[in-house]
């Protein structure tokens, strides 16, 4: 496989090149994920004042939102504790493999 020849090549250099390879790939990985990121600001089909008006259609008043961005808050936070919703099956169907 090229890749892990490629690896293996890499892995036989110097440490300051391997590092200088680290560098610029995590530079080049995070450039892409910046440009997604200001791509993402764009308004596709729409005018930026009307994309704004639609968003605080949704959010409502900020009381009901600062209501609901606590109260699912307090929801992560116990299903981080004592885990999610577990779903438990009444009857199990076995079928022969093929």
């Amino acid at each position: 496989m090229a890749l892990e020849s490629y690896l293996e090549n890499l892995k036989a250099k110097p440490e300051h090149i391997r590092k200088r390879y680290a560098f610029w790939t995590s530079f080049g990985v995070t450039a892409v994920i910046f440009a997604f990121w200001i791509a993402s600001f764009t308004s596709w089909g729409s005018t930026s004042s009307q994309a704004v008006a639609q968003v605080v259609d949704r959010a409502g008043s900020p009381a009901q939102s600062l209501v609901a961005g606590v109260g699912s808050f307090f929801v992560d936070i116990k299903d981080m504790i004592f885990g999610a919703k577990k779903i438990t099956y009444t009857s199990v169907e076995v079928k022969p493999g093929r």
